[in-house]
Formats: C-alpha cells, sequence, structure tokens
C-alpha cells in the first residue's frame, strides 16, 4: 500500500498484487490480483499464515520487534528460551528466510510487495560486518562469506531497504535480551494493520481498540449492531476491571449483564473481527480463520458487515479459512457488494521446473459462483 498525501490527511492504496520471495515456506510467490476482500485457502502447511506474517511484516516495514514476535509467537526462540547460545548461523531469524535457515551473505533475501510495483517492495537482505578500531576511528566493515568463518568478531546484520531506499540496519546475532536495535524514530512504519488471530485479541488489546472507538458514537454502535447478529437483545457493550479488560453486555435498560465470554468463543472471535475492522481505517485487517466459533447462518452477515466497512473505511481484508461454509457465506456477501473480491487457493506446484514452489490459484466472484454452485472443492 502506498501513502498519496491529501492535505494533512492520507488515502492509502490498495495492493493491487502480491509477490512474497524467499520468505518462509515461499520461494517466490506472485499472485497477479487482489481486491478489497480477498479469502485464503489450502490444505495444512499450505502458507495461509505464512501470507498474513508477510503482510504483517510489509505494513510494519520489517521492524526487528514484529519480525521478533512472529519468531516468538512460533516458539522458533527456543535458544533464547533455554538460555542456550546459538552459533552464527543459528539466529532465530533464520526461520524468517526460505528453507528455515540464513541465506549467503547479500544474496537471496526476502522481498515482499506488489507484484507489478518493484520499486515499492520492502526488501530484507543478510550482511556481515566486523568492527575496526583504533586511536582515530571506529568504524563497520563489510565482509564476505568465505571470511565470515574466519573472523571470530563478525557481526550478522539484516539491511532493510524500502521503496529502492535504504533504511535501517539490525543485528541478529546478539540475543533478543541484549540487543538494542538502533534504529531511526521512524524505522517502523506507522501503517495501520490489525490482526485477529486463531488465539483471539488478548485483553490488552481489546480494551485499547474499545477506547479507540469511544469517541465515535457511530462506530461504537455498528459494534453494537454487529454483536446483535448473535443476541439483538444486547442494548450496550462496555470494557471493565481495574485495567478496563472485561468486556460486559448490557441488557433490559442495565438491569442485566454479562461478560461477553459468557455467549461463547463465536461471539468473542465476532466481537474481535469487528473491533479490528472499524479500527483499521485506511490499512489492512488480517484475520486467521474467520469462521473460528460462528455459525454458518451468520456467516453470510458477517461477510456482509466486513464487505460494508471494508469499503466506508478504506480497509483491504485477507482472510484465512478451511470452511466450506465460510466459502459460500463469502461468495455470497461478495455477489452484493460492488468491490472486487478475491478467493485464491494457496497449494504446492505440480509442475517439475516448480517442484516444491506454493503457487496461488485466484477465483474471482464470477469464478467462485460457478464453482460454488456446482460445489466444486477449492479448499
Amino acid at each position: 500500500m502506498f501513502a498519496l498525501a491529501l492535505g494533512e490527511e492520507y488515502y492509502i492504496k490498495m495492493l493491487d498484487s502480491l509477490y512474497i520471495k524467499n520468505f518462509r515456506l515461499f520461494k517466490a510467490l506472485e499472485i497477479e490480483r487482489l481486491g478489497r476482500v480477498n479469502l485464503i485457502v489450502g490444505k495444512n502447511n499450505s502458507g495461509k499464515s505464512c501470507l498474513l506474517e508477510a503482510l504483517y511484516i510489509y505494513a510494519k516495514n520489517a521492524s526487528p520487534r514484529i519480525l521478533y514476535e512472529l519468531i516468538e509467537e512460533r516458539g522458533e526462540n527456543w535458544a533464547d528460551i533455554m538460555q542456550q547460545e546459538p552459533s552464527i548461523t543459528e539466529s532465530p531469524f533464520c526461520h524468517v528466510f526460505h528453507g528455515y535457515q540464513l541465506p549467503e551473505l547479500g544474496s537471496h533475501g526476502i522481498e515482499i510487495g506488489s507484484l507489478k510495483q518493484i520499486k515499492n517492495r520492502v526488501k530484507l537482505h543478510l550482511y556481515a560486518y566486523r568492527t575496526i578500531e583504533n586511536e582515530a576511528e571506529r568504524r563497520l566493515v563489510r565482509i564476505n562469506q568465505q571470511q565470515l568463518s574466519e573472523i571470530n568478531d563478525a557481526e550478522l546484520v539484516i539491511e532493510v531497504e524500502e521503496g529502492g531506499e535504504f533504511k535501517f540496519r539490525f543485528s541478529i546475532t546478539e540475543s533478543s535480551t541484549t540487543n538494542r536495535w538502533r534504529l531511526p524514530k521512524n524505522a517502523e512504519t506507522k501503517q495501520n494493520v490489525l490482526h485477529v488471530p486463531t488465539k483471539q485479541l488478548n485483553d490488552d488489546t481489546v480494551a485499547e481498540l474499545w477506547d479507540r472507538i469511544l469517541l465515535s458514537p457511530s462506530l461504537e454502535e455498528e459494534v453494537k449492531n454487529g454483536l446483535r447478529l448473535i443476541d439483538d437483545t444486547i442494548q450496550k457493550i462496555v470494557v471493565v476491571g481495574r485495567r478496563r479488560e472485561i468486556p460486559m453486555l448490557i441488557y433490559e435498560n442495565n438491569k442485566k449483564q454479562l461478560p461477553l465470554k459468557s455467549l461463547g468463543d463465536g461471539a468473542t472471535h465476532l466481537f474481535h473481527i469487528i473491533l479490528a475492522l472499524v479500527n483499521a481505517r485506511d490499512g489492512f485487517l488480517l484475520i486467521d480463520e474467520f469462521e473460528n466459533g460462528l455459525h454458518y447462518t451468520i456467516q453470510p452477515q458477517v461477510w456482509d458487515f466486513v464487505f460494508k466497512f471494508a469499503t466506508h473505511l478504506n480497509v483491504q481484508v485477507f482472510a484465512t479459512t478451511h470452511s466450506w461454509d465460510c466459502i459460500t457465506a463469502f461468495q455470497t456477501a461478495s455477489q452484493n457488494s460492488k468491490e472486487e473480491s478475491i478467493l485464491f487457493r494457496l497449494g504446492r506446484s505440480a509442475r517439475k521446473s516448480n517442484q516444491g514452489y506454493v503457487i496461488a490459484t485466484a477465483y474471482d466472484k464470477h469464478r467462485l459462483q460457478t464453482v460454488t454452485q456446482a460445489e466444486l472443492e477449492v479448499r
């Protein structure tokens, strides 16, 4: 996405296509066309969650904080957890590169961004430096792959480039507990991106997102309308507690109160999707396993809500699913919207020349309508 100045505000242009190179499962993933709302399907370990991670990294300009959070969520920082000292080639950051190993210095870097707008991609390359210090100066000198095994004080560094320009570098040799990641003040792009994971948003995040919309009564009312898809007697939502962490539902003129979680995981998941969506203005919304806990009968209405506010708030949505009910609900909502929507299936290439590559097969709303009517398997 690219920010275009409009007075004091910014309009965020959607990603029209997607290219992911040398990131986790993706040797080179090319998606020629994206829509306002995108649904991703595929078998286990086909790269659905990896794709959401790549978009998150892109939106946050490859911030080392974000990279390490993703590594930590997958337990790939095992050496830090066990307080072991990994070798120079066993940094936890090796897991973000294709093949889960560090590439050769200066080559095979990660690229994430538009397939068509090459200059706007975020790129990450691995280099090694040693510190040269004497009475006159102290400077970093880049070393090559052959020298790496010969120099004891070498430091591995990821350099981030965006829009064809060098942005910053950070060390991956030091432990995450000692690495201060000396970055420019604006190194992490302030790109609005929200992620609803399968394990749900944590309480602090929910409280923060709720606080953001309290100054907008219309958005607060829409969040309530979304929850009324599950229980149409809800009159009010409040977040309470010593640290304001418990969403409460108010019924019958304040005479009845229930914690949101008492309605089950589906209501909580729906609340998180809606809350994240109305806070994702001019940015990305990433939803892992959209259908979690949602009964198939309300999924078309939930998708209608997502399409409506994705348009109204200029949000580009990416969601994953394993559910046929979710696919058919998505298709129904897409027919009711003027916005472009795409379903794409991730899978391994059968061609010998691309063996092991993950490829994407796209279905626009018209092709998807044919598929769902014929009940052809696309998951």
